[in-house]
């Protein structure tokens, strides 16, 4: 194989991924702490003290009206926690690739302020770059559900726009619109290669992981026990209504159980993309930087040796 295939290849992307993320491993860690888990706490602090208290600031209050209000005040504390957690994982997406680029020129990620920094010194840019993003998927979404079509509209959504965030951190100079046409023109002819790429990032750094907790959990016989802390969801909701409608259709009812376990899931899920995101968001760095070279004509393949004819040879 040529030495220009193998530096092209998703597997020299992942090997050089790897070995960025696990020697500074700590930093990417440490600065996913907050916005992964500062978001579940906040989601929790929210629906806990909204839920769990209710029923007795209903009993208490003095009118509907100021029930309302004491129930709202009680949920600014985690929404609060929980959207500041949300931007600063917004914000990673962008750092993180910045953070990459240090790595590749230093051998080392520090002054992490300044990498944030890449984002929010052009916050409008940035919040009007994730609306680009929100609609984009909302249109993916929609055709999801759309009859024979399935899932394909948003695969080929996601591949030809996958490297969005890596543009918009390093081609400054770009307009919104022109970040998406940048990451098609990159994407375009390499879109096998780039969904081969997006697979096992997500089966290994996701899938893998999530499904290797949830055993360890099983094994040590926490699962149950974790789950039990969002059966206070269930137990407020009237699932009777919903099983009714289940067993007239001849369907499996909800318990109380089953939604204590998906939330869970669910939040096992959240905790291990979130942490895991700087190994997907270096990977996609250098795929970035790969495909601009061979777009850009950076980097030149070598052309194939044409044996001469006998008829030439003469001549």
């Amino acid at each position: 194989m040529a030495k220009e295939k193998i530096k092209n290849s998703i597997w020299f992307v992942i090997f050089d991924g790897l070995k960025i993320y696990f020697s500074n491993i700590d930093k990417f860690i440490l600065f996913m702490l907050f916005p992964v888990f500062g978001q579940i706490i906040g989601l929790l602090l929210t629906f806990g003290l909204t839920i769990g208290l209710a029923d007795r600031v209903a009993q208490k209050a003095q009118s509907m009206n100021s029930a309302l209000a004491i129930i709202l005040l009680l949920a600014i504390p985690g929404l609060l926690i929980f959207l500041k957690a949300f931007w600063d994982y917004m914000v990673a997406y962008v750092a993180l690739n910045s953070m990459t680029e240090g790595a590749l020129t230093t051998g080392h990620v520090y002054d992490i302020q300044s990498h944030r920094q890449v984002a929010t010194r052009r916050t409008f840019k940035y919040i009007v770059f994730l609306l680009g993003v929100g609609v984009l998927s909302l249109v993916a979404i929609a055709f999801s559900i759309i009859p024979l079509l399935g899932l394909i509209p948003p695969l080929i959504f996601w591949v030809f726009f996958v490297l969005v965030y890596q543009v918009f951190t390093f081609e400054d100079e770009l307009s919104v619109k022109e970040c998406f046409k940048r990451s098609y023109e990159l994407i375009k002819g390499d879109w096998a290669r780039t969904l081969l790429l997006m697979i096992i990032l997500w089966f290994f750094s996701i899938y893998i992981i999530t499904e290797g907790v949830s055993v360890i959990f099983d094994c040590l016989h926490l699962t149950d026990r974790i789950c039990a802390l969002f059966d206070i969801v269930g137990n407020n909701i009237q699932l009777e209504y919903f099983n009714k409608a289940l067993r007239y259709i001849n369907m499996q009812e909800i318990t109380v159980k089953m939604i204590s376990k998906l939330l869970f899931m669910t939040a096992l899920t959240t905790i291990v993309a979130g942490l895991s995101l700087p190994i997907r968001s270096i990977c996609y760095t250098l795929w970035y930087k790969t495909m601009t070279n061979l777009k850009d004509g950076k980097v030149e393949q070598k052309p194939k040796k044409q044996k001469k004819s006998k008829k030439a040879e003469e001549e």
